[in-house]
């Protein structure tokens, strides 16, 4: 794949990237024969959901997003701050609380539902940015930026009840490569821990099932400025698979 794409499977599993296992057993040449449908319209707010742009709404909608977590979740959070010019900035490289969630109408009641062969239809980088200026109380929200869109190459997820692998050939190749091999384990229906022997060092993902039967994977993470009693702004960057099931 890209190096971009490399980067995000290196920060959701926290390890090396296994290379180089063909994938025939699966039969993923014959599935990616089939064309996919370039009909289907994926906005870049496609089952996003962000606070209300006014005050206090701004704040209450996005406290609702804490009753979400869980203990397990929680340990697995890490950020890096700095000071420069009055502002301080904080990143999360893996973050559980954008400001910018996937919808909790996509919220998988049954795990079972993941259970299959999936075909990647998206994969692209997302950049989602609200301020606010504090002496007026003032939201401002950017327009979505679409940062990389690598829809273009196959892969296909296989889940089972305990192990998701992501297989994919990057356009101009011959071959799918098994790219991902980690257990998973779902939490309070809404993410998906990755991780190859402790929990709280893997990596998270919010997902979920539409409405249509896609399965919506997001990796997100966050960027925060905040310069005191002036404003804050928060950068989401989510890394986002869309996926139909084909077994």
């Amino acid at each position: 794949m890209t190096k971009h794409f490399i980067q995000f499977l290196s920060a959701l599993l926290l390890t090396a990237i296994t290379i180089g296992a063909t994938a025939q057993d699966n039969n993923f040449e014959q599935l990616s024969k089939t064309p996919k449908d370039t009909t289907i319209n994926f906005p870049s707010d496609y089952k996003i959901s962000r606070p209300r742009l006014q005050f206090p709404s701004w704040d209450d909608d996005f406290d609702i997003y804490y009753s979400f977590l869980t203990p397990a979740i929680r340990k697995t959070q890490a950020a890096m701050s700095y000071k420069q010019n009055g502002v301080t900035t904080t990143v999360t490289l893996n973050s559980i609380i954008p400001h910018a969630q996937l919808d909790t109408a996509t919220i998988v009641n049954d795990p079972h539902q993941l259970i299959g062969t999936w075909r990647m239809l998206k994969f692209r980088s997302i950049r989602y940015n609200d301020s606010v200026y504090l002496p007026t109380k003032k939201y401002y929200r950017l327009a979505d930026i679409i940062l990389a869109d690598k829809s273009h190459d196959e892969a296909f997820a296989v889940i089972t009840d305990d192990n998701f692998k992501l297989y994919v050939k990057e356009t101009g190749k011959t071959n799918f490569k098994k790219m991902m091999s980690a257990k998973y384990k779902i939490e309070n229906r809404r993410f998906m821990m990755m991780y190859k022997l402790m929990k709280a060092s893997g990596g998270v993902s919010q997902f979920g099932i539409d409405e249509k039967g896609y399965l919506i994977i997001n990796y997100p993470s966050v960027i925060e400025n905040v310069k005191k009693d002036e404003y804050f702004s928060y950068y989401a960057v989510i890394e986002q698979y869309i996926f139909e099931r084909v077994k």
